[in-house]
């Protein structure tokens, strides 16, 4: 059976990132592979770090947003209480039915959803926008940034975006400021700008173009470095290229990396973990010296053969791998201890609405601490909605169900889940 390999923009994980590289970071280069693009000396001693999926988390609780619409479209910031188990709405006015726009939890429809975020001591929501939806949408298509209180209140518009522009993750921080890719539509083609917006002001700013006709698309940070992946034909073949980019000297340098069709991968800070089929080795390589090391060699005995693997996750020293046997025809979750190269079966599953079975998810660690939030399955929901002819109907979704445990308990698999309940 054809290998299902899971490609960079598929299986890229961008967590765990740390500070600023260590002195020596770089040295490996080789000169030959290095480029300049302009240096940008307001860019010198940023420390970089990727946000996790889940940005608004603390050790007490974290804001999420509930997609679930109300009857009239709109949507719900909620809280999600880890002393009470409990994801209540944002909101605490006495007597609130949390209903309408007089409610601290409540958000207009947003048509590219919402993604909220903590940086610093700032509550941000981000709206990635819909490009070309403003006919349909209104302003809800729109990107941009608000800014609010941790109780909800004093939500303020900080920036917003064109009718043809779109906000695109990785979003990265350096504890002040947001940088992120802004697409914008120009003459029906996308042209692609890591921005850096200023949180206290809202003014932005392009600091480094995207090759269009390369497809360049922003992978990861770390220090004042970003990882980008580009796209390209090598003998008729897709190839993916890595390049790093320093943004306050403005060189660029080629990240070696294996044939496309050989590996599958994952990214946590400046580390690139992969596994390699012909080799049947786990390795790790440093994007910003350009050191790769063999972490596990011979990591599935005998090797795959026909089969194929996919990185899902890494993070704390441990590496999370999907495995299909054709032979078998079912799939295996593997755990390997980065420490010690040892595997183990992973049995930590959930299953969604459809009865799809798939591992627990992490989505954050919990700041301070050596646990997990976790999203541990789906739970159905029934909404009241409109036809378009005004008729009154119910229509059904999902909402993601939450938990928070430890790390130990989640790369051991056992299911010791703190559950937390939705409040209406």
């Amino acid at each position: 059976m054809k290998r299902l390999v899971a490609t960079l923009t598929a299986c890229l994980l961008l967590a765990g990132c740390a500070a600023a590289p260590s002195s020596d970071a770089g040295a490996d280069s080789p000169a030959s592979s290095a480029q300049s693009t302009g240096a940008n000396p307001d860019l010198a001693g940023l420390e970089l770090q990727v946000l996790p999926e889940m940005s608004a988390v603390t050790a007490e609780g974290f804001y999420t947003v509930d997609m679930v619409p109300l009857p009239d479209g709109s949507i719900r910031m909620l809280y999600g209480d880890f002393a009470s188990s409990s994801l209540i709405p944002l909101c605490a006015a006495p007597g609130c039915t949390h209903t309408g726009s007089e409610c601290q939890s409540w958000l207009p429809a947003c048509g590219g959803g919402a993604r909220p975020m903590i940086i610093g001591e700032q509550i941000l929501l981000v709206l990635p926008g819909v490009s070309g939806s403003v006919d349909e949408y209104g302003e809800a298509a729109l990107a941009g940034i608000m800014t609010m209180e941790p109780d909800g209140s004093g939500k303020t518009l900080l920036t917003r975006f064109g009718a043809e522009q779109e906000l695109r993750a990785p979003y990265i921080t350096d504890g002040k400021d947001l940088y992120c890719t802004l697409q914008t539509a120009e003459y029906g083609w996308p042209k692609e700008d890591l921005i850096r917006i200023d949180l206290a002001t809202g003014e932005w700013e392009s600091i480094y173009q995207m090759d269009a006709e390369h497809s360049e698309q922003l992978m990861g940070a770390f220090g004042s470095c970003v990882l980008l992946c580009s796209q390209t034909s090598v003998q008729g073949k897709l190839a993916m290229p890595l390049t790093r980019l320093d943004l306050a000297t403005g060189e660029k340098a080629q990240v070696p990396y294996p044939d496309l069709g050989d590996t599958t991968m994952a990214v946590q800070g400046r580390k690139i973990y992969y596994y390699s089929f012909s080799e049947n080795a786990l390795h790790g390589l440093d994007w910003v010296s350009l050191e790769d090391r063999v972490l596990k060699e011979n990591l599935f005995e005998g090797g795959l053969g026909d089969g194929s693997a996919s990185f899902l996750d890494c993070r704390d020293d441990h590496a999370l791998l999907s495995l299909f046997l054709p032979d078998s025809d079912e799939t295996l979750l593997v755990q390997v201890d980065l420490a010690t190269g040892e595997s183990s079966d992973f049995t930590l599953t959930c299953t969604d609405i459809m009865g799809t079975e798939r591992p627990v998810r992490v989505l954050s660690p919990l700041p301070g601490t050596e646990q997990y939030l976790v999203e541990m399955g789906e739970q159905p929901v029934d909404y009241h909605t409109e036809l378009s002819d005004g008729t009154p109907t119910v229509m059904k979704t999902s909402r993601p169900l939450y938990g928070v445990m430890d790390a130990a308990d989640y790369w051991s698999s056992s299911p010791n889940y703190q559950t937390l309940n939705y409040s209406e």
